[in-house]
C-alpha cells in the first residue's frame, strides 16, 4: 500500500481544540487595565501598579527590618575580601550568600547584588573565574569597584529544589516562587543596611535569565535599588512567556490582565534600568524585547528621565554580555 503524502493526511480544520492557540489568541485580545497611558499621570499610576503588582507576586510585607544573620571569618583573595554568610529572610527561610569587598577604594562601597539563573551551581556561578557568558557577576562587580553580595535563590545551589513543584506549591500556598526570590532581595538590601562597609544608598542588582526576572521585578517594587540590570530576561510577555516554553516558576497569575512587562518596566524610574538582551536569544524574541522597550521607554520620558533606561544588544544568545553592560554600569555608578 502506497503511503499517504503529506498533503493527502488529515489537517485540523481550524485550533478550537488546541488550548496553547486558545490561550495565545486570548492574550491577544486581553487588554491590560493598568498598561501605560501617557495622557495620565504617572506617578500616580507607578502606585496603582507598583501595589497591584505586590498582590500579584504576593510578596509579604516586611516587618520588623532586624533579622539573624550568622557570618564567617573573611578570607583574603586577589584583591577583595571574601565572607560568607547567611541571613534569614523570614521564619524557615535562610539564605546563603558571599559577601565581597574590594580590599582597595574607599568604604562604604556600592553595592551589587548578583542573581544567577537556572543553574544547579546556584550563586557559585557568580563566583566562578571566567563562567560562560560572563556570568562571573560577582568577581566582575568587585573587580569594577563594587562590593558584591550573591545571593542563593530558592530551589538554586545550597537551596536546591525542584523549582516546578516549589513553583506550584507556592500557589496553592496563595505566594508564588518568584515573589518568595523577589522578597529575599528585599531582606537582602536589609542586611546590607546593618554593615556600614556598605552604602545602603547605592545598591544595584543584576542577574540573567531567571536571575533576570527576579532582578526586574524586585527593582520595580523595591526603590532602594537604584540600578537595574536585567539580562535575556525581559520581554513582550507574548514573545517570551507565551511563545517559549518556560519554567513554572516565571508564571505570574493574572499578569496579562493587568499589565505587559513594558508597562512594569516603567515602574523603575526615574532610577536606572539597563535592559542586556541576544539577538538570537532562543526564550525571549528580540522584536518582544524592542517592543517592550518601546513602552518602557514611554514611561521614563513620561518621569522626564528618558535617559535613564538604554537596551543593549549582543550578537548572541541567552547570554550577558560584559563588554557591553559594565562600562555603563560604571557609568552610572560614577553619575551618582
Amino acid at each position: 500500500m502506497a503511503q499517504k503524502s503529506e498533503e493527502a493526511r488529515p489537517r485540523k480544520a481550524h485550533t478550537a481544540t488546541d488550548p496553547l492557540a486558545y490561550h495565545r489568541d486570548l492574550a491577544g485580545v486581553t487588554d491590560p487595565s493598568l498598561a501605560f497611558d501617557p495622557e495620565k499621570d504617572a506617578v500616580a499610576w507607578q502606585a496603582e501598579l507598583r501595589g497591584k503588582l505586590r498582590e500579584i507576586l504576593a510578596v509579604p510585607e516586611i516587618g520588623p527590618r532586624d533579622m539573624t544573620v550568622t557570618t564567617e571569618p573573611a578570607s583574603e583573595e586577589d584583591g577583595f575580601r571574601r565572607q560568607r554568610i547567611v541571613f534569614q529572610a523570614e521564619p524557615g527561610a535562610d539564605v546563603p550568600a558571599y559577601l565581597l569587598t574590594p580590599r582597595e577604594g574607599k568604604a562604604p562601597f556600592p553595592v551589587m547584588i548578583c542573581l544567577q539563573g537556572h543553574a544547579q551551581a546556584g550563586m557559585e556561578l557568580s563566583l566562578t573565574p571566567g563562567a560562560r557568558g560572563g556570568r562571573d557577576f560577582a568577581l566582575a562587580a568587585v573587580r569594577n569597584g563594587w562590593a558584591a553580595l550573591a545571593v542563593e535563590q530558592r530551589c538554586f545551589g545550597e537551596r536546591a529544589g525542584d523549582c516546578t513543584r516549589e513553583a506550584l506549591h507556592a500557589l496553592m500556598l496563595g505566594r508564588t516562587l518568584t515573589g518568595e526570590r523577589v522578597f529575599d532581595i528585599m531582606r537582602a538590601i536589609d542586611f546590607i543596611a546593618t554593615r556600614p562597609e556598605l552604602d545602603s544608598d547605592r545598591i544595584g542588582c543584576m542577574g540573567n535569565s531567571t536571575g533576570g526576572t527576579v532582578t526586574f521585578y524586585a527593582a520595580c517594587l523595591d526603590e532602594r535599588i537604584r540600578l537595574a540590570v536585567v539580562s535575556c530576561s525581559y520581554c513582550a510577555y507574548a514573545e517570551s512567556w507565551l511563545k517559549h516554553k518556560h519554567c513554572a516558576c516565571g508564571y505570574l497569575p493574572g499578569i496579562l490582565q493587568v499589565a505587559d512587562m513594558g508597562d512594569l518596566g516603567g515602574l523603575v524610574a526615574p532610577r536606572h534600568l539597563v535592559i542586556v538582551a541576544g539577538r538570537h536569544d532562543s526564550i525571549a524574541t528580540l522584536s518582544g524585547v524592542e517592543s517592550a522597550f518601546a513602552q518602557t521607554q514611554a514611561a521614563f520620558t513620561a518621569l522626564d528621565v528618558p535617559d535613564h533606561t538604554e537596551l543593549l544588544v549582543g550578537d548572541g544568545g541567552h547570554d550577558f554580555y560584559p563588554e557591553l553592560a559594565w562600562p555603563r554600569i560604571t557609568e552610572i555608578r560614577d553619575s551618582w
